[in-house]
């Protein structure tokens, strides 16, 4: 199983660079390479819980698990739909 984590915690948020951004432009690469799972560490105030799900449904991956790790901080872990 490949798996990739990808920690958006400390990209700072401007007009060029937000954590959203970042994702968006490593996503289409990330599904395309048949990682089977991919490890988020993201803040809450940058990117919405709900937000986020949908845009791993987008590259066909549903949110398996979603851990609070700290205030504010979440770890979620999506798989590759069959």
């Amino acid at each position: 199983m490949k798996v990739k984590e990808l920690d958006l915690r400390y990209i700072p948020a401007s007009c060029t660079s937000h954590p959203i951004i970042k994702l968006s432009n490593l996503l289409p690469s990330i599904a395309s390479e048949g990682f089977d799972e991919i490890r988020i560490i993201f803040r809450e105030e940058d990117i919405p819980e709900n937000a986020m799900k949908l845009f791993l449904s987008k590259y066909n991956y549903f949110v398996e698990e979603v851990k609070r790790i700290s205030e504010g901080i979440i770890l979620m872990i999506a798989r590759k739909r069959d």
